[in-house]
């Protein structure tokens, strides 16, 4: 079988996505005797190949504000990239223009009598990520100081656009042989994206980690040591995107806010994205702050995680939550929003959950997660292992879902 992942999400600073897709190509090469492509967009065409596992770039523009990642520029020349790889099983890990390339293949695929699968994997929730929630902040910010009614258009237009992109969005879904989720609440949100369209196509795939890589023992105080945290300083880290839907600067506030009771802290933030500029402007005047670049191995951001004392997210947007699961597996208690995914991530005992946008709540939590690290942080990677979240059980199941069709 020959798999083929198509994403505009897979860049050297990627999150979630590119994780899964690298422990996606991982079993598959050590497990399995099929093939894989990646196909992605780049700085130019490029192809590079060791038989069984290529990956492949179609030169595209970057994506206004949010580089580096960039986007197909032309759908014929995506078409023809599927055409020239041949996958049995197209994987749309984005579902901006990619789709419309994948659907026209599978069709071509079966004019000649063939067959390919086309699947979506719903890692973000596009129609409020990138729709209503921006929208809802912007316009309410703005419109809100004018009075009360043009506050409430505001909030009513955004949920137009949010309700707008779900139909876009759910359409294609529809159009997918299989849809996977990796929650139940955000199979729930999937399934509510497709609305009146079928849904006995959906399936909950659990996304996993790798417990013998993050594990509590890469905890290491010479890494403190060159963060300038001390024996007895609370380490708090976040790491992922640095974009408006993560929440960060809510984070930093909290932080704010726990340093004046609590002064031996400290808030490291790996990552990149639009608003690193920004954030490091702040730390510049903000004692403690830390704004690193992204961690490019798994072990380094393994080491760092196993380094803190307190995993913090503030974004209410998570599909899954990776990097929560990761700080969990790592011995970590979690403070994050009761909202999306978190919900189901940081079961009682393992940490805390704030309402979304609340710094006072956030600081008052992390500091109290912070006395029971050691508990909590064990009942945490606990969690993790009862659980079953290791990729080689998302893979099986993906695997059985692919050949079930």
């Amino acid at each position: 079988m020959r798999y083929c992942d198509l994403t505009l999400a897979y860049t050297a600073t990627s999150g979630g996505i590119r994780t899964y897709i690298d422990a996606k190509r991982r079993y598959l090469r050590e497990q399995t005797g099929h093939e894989h492509v990646l196909l992605i967009p780049g700085e130019k065409d490029d192809r590079r190949s060791d038989g069984r596992f290529t990956v492949r770039t179609l030169a595209g523009p970057l994506l206004p504000g949010c580089a580096p990642y960039r986007f197909f520029w032309h759908p014929l020349r995506l078409l023809e990239a599927l055409e020239e790889e041949r996958p049995d099983i197209v994987e749309l890990g984005s579902f901006f223009a990619c789709p419309w390339a994948a659907f026209q293949y599978r069709r071509h695929r079966e004019e000649k009598g063939g067959r390919c699968l086309v699947s979506g994997y719903f890692h973000t929730d596009l129609a409020d990520a990138y729709f209503g929630s921006p929208l809802r902040e912007v316009l309410h910010e703005h419109l809100s100081e004018s009075g009360e009614l043009l506050g409430r258009w505001g909030l009513s237009l955004a949920e137009a656009a949010e309700f707008g992109a779900e139909k876009y969005f759910g359409s294609l879904f529809a159009r997918c042989d299989l849809v996977f989720a990796a929650s139940p609440a955000q199979l729930d949100r999937l399934r509510h994206y497709l609305g009146d369209h079928r849904t006995d196509h959906t399936r909950l795939v659990p996304l996993g980690v790798d417990t013998e890589l993050f594990h509590p023992g890469r905890r290491s105080e010479e890494v403190r040591s060159r963060l300038g945290a001390t024996a007895g300083t609370i380490l708090i880290l976040y790491g992922g995107r640095l974009d408006a839907e993560k929440h960060v600067e809510t984070l930093v506030a909290a932080y704010e806010d726990l340093r004046v009771r609590v002064p031996q802290s400290m808030l490291l933030v790996t990552g990149e994205g639009s608003l690193r500029k920004r954030l490091e402007e702040r730390a510049e005047a903000l004692p403690g702050f830390l704004v690193r670049p992204y961690a490019s191995s798994r072990e380094e951001f393994a080491t760092l995680l196993a380094s803190a004392d307190v995993y913090a997210t503030a974004g209410p947007h998570e599909t899954f939550g990776l990097s929560v699961v990761e700080a969990q597996a790592c011995g970590l208690p979690v403070v994050g929003v009761a909202a999306g995914a978190l919900r189901e991530r940081v079961v009682p005992g393992t940490g805390f959950l704030v309402p979304v946008d609340d710094p006072g709540a956030m600081a008052r939590q992390i500091e109290a997660a912070a006395r029971e690290r050691g508990p909590m942080g064990a009942r945490a990677r606990q969690h993790v292992i009862e659980a079953g979240l290791d990729w080689n059980g998302t893979f099986r199941a993906l695997l059985a879902a692919y050949e079930l069709m």
